[in-house]
């Protein structure tokens, strides 16, 4: 961000010849912090939270085919039943518990289904085994 405003700087000081104090003009960020993620980055949040639970690949590896399922990984994933999020939270306001920005904001929605996960089926290969066989979990 700081490159491109000195660049615009410069621009105008070599056009006019002198840089008026309104010369540095200041990037628009790249991505505003709406905390929306794309499922591939999404997949990377979780292997390193799967990972700081001391969870195995193999386990990430269920976590993921399970949410592939429930939510195509998308954050803003909703169902008609209310549910929402990545991990299919119902109703989705639960996930208030993990962080405000429970709508939109992946490691927080990811944080919560984790901790549903474990309380639940102990862990993602158990969730995933449940979902299997009835196609909820």
């Amino acid at each position: 961000m700081k490159k491109r405003a000195l660049a615009v700087a410069l621009a105008l000081t070599l056009a006019i010849g002198m840089a008026p104090a309104t010369a540095v003009v200041q990037a628009a960020p790249a991505q505003a912090a709406t905390h929306v993620t794309t499922p591939a980055q999404a997949k990377k949040i979780a292997k390193k939270l799967v990972a700081q639970r001391g969870w195995s690949t193999h386990q990430y590896s269920c976590l993921v085919n399970l949410w592939k399922k429930e939510s195509g990984w998308r954050v803003t994933a909703g169902h008609a039943s209310g549910a929402y999020g990545i991990p299919q939270a119902y109703p989705g306001t639960k996930m208030k518990s993990a962080g405000k920005d429970w709508r939109k904001g992946a490691t927080t929605q990811i944080t919560w289904g984790l901790k549903y996960i474990k309380k639940r089926y102990k862990t993602p290969c158990g969730a995933w085994s449940h979902w299997k066989r009835t196609h909820w979990y």
